[in-house]
């Protein structure tokens, strides 16, 4: 039978991925520094603040994700609020998919 500890061991681990060039500024690349971050997946406590914080604001529940998964760099909301959309989607489907939530539903 699990622990307690091997139950909770999962919330501090630590994922790195790859993000693709054509997130980048064009002409940057990737030449000296890896192409990597690193992100973590949510607790439930994180995720309920996040819930709280943005109930008079459901927009910003994606960009608070992402402040709050991404481990390396560590960025403000501020800067969150800065990335391009496409970079920002595809950090906040990573974390989704480490912090077991299901994809949002389409009709």
């Amino acid at each position: 039978m699990l622990t307690a500890e091997e139950l909770l061991a999962g919330s501090e681990t630590i994922f790195e991925i790859t993000i693709p060039e054509e997130f980048v500024k064009p002409g940057q690349g990737f030449a000296d520094k890896p192409n990597t971050i690193q992100i973590r997946p949510l607790t439930i406590g994180t995720f309920q603040l996040i819930m709280k914080s943005a109930r008079e604001d459901p927009g910003l529940i994606p960009l608070l994700i992402v402040k709050e998964g991404l481990v390396a760099p560590a960025v403000s909301l501020v800067q969150v609020r800065s990335m391009p959309i496409g970079l920002l989607e595809f950090i906040l489907e990573h974390i989704r998919e480490v912090s077991g939530l299901s994809k949002k539903k389409t009709n």
